[in-house]
């Protein structure tokens, strides 16, 4: 009689061990290691900043150039706000507000 009640007690025991097991995640960051040499604009094709989070400790940096390479830039970097700066203006130069007039018709 004893042992249906201690078999529940341990099944559900390992239960709860087993779902809370499920919010701990592993140290996934992307970078494995990063690069403090500079990067040109023109071979830029997208960056992606991720902060820090439960998946990662430290903030990441990843930029895809053209190429489709992907580099890991180290984000005391002392040139990436100049780049992102660069990349900034280069996008409001290249995409305009769109300013269209409308008439009412008659």
């Amino acid at each position: 009689m004893m042992n249906k009640p201690l078999l529940l007690l341990v099944a559900l025991t390992f239960c709860c061990c087993i779902a809370s097991l499920h919010g701990f995640t592993l140290n996934t960051c992307r970078c494995r290691k990063t690069t403090m040499r500079p990067v040109f604009a023109k071979m830029v094709k997208k960056i992606e900043v991720t902060p820090v989070s439960g998946h990662c400790p430290r903030t990441e940096i990843m930029i895809t150039l053209r190429s489709g390479v992907k580099i890991c830039v180290n984000p005391e970097a002392k040139w990436f706000p100049n780049l992102l700066n660069t990349l900034q203006k280069k996008n409001a130069v290249s995409t305009p507000e769109s300013r269209t007039a409308s008439t009412p018709s008659f």
